[in-house]
């Protein structure tokens, strides 16, 4: 079992909303660049209010 981290720094560009923000996630060091695009997509949603209206 291999318990070795790496820590991967997700950020925003400074021109979304005026605000940069950074976060440091931890995973596992042999996840994949697909594993590491998606924690890192879900670090950046935890960070906007979103949601959705149906019109009719």
């Amino acid at each position: 079992m291999n318990d070795e981290k790496i820590k991967i720094d997700v950020w925003s560009e400074p021109g979304i909303g005026g605000i940069t923000w950074h976060d440091i996630i931890e995973m596992p060091a042999d996840s994949t660049d697909e594993e590491i695009e998606s924690a890192a997509k879900e670090a950046a949603h935890e960070h906007f209010e979103w949601g959705y209206d149906i019109v009719k």
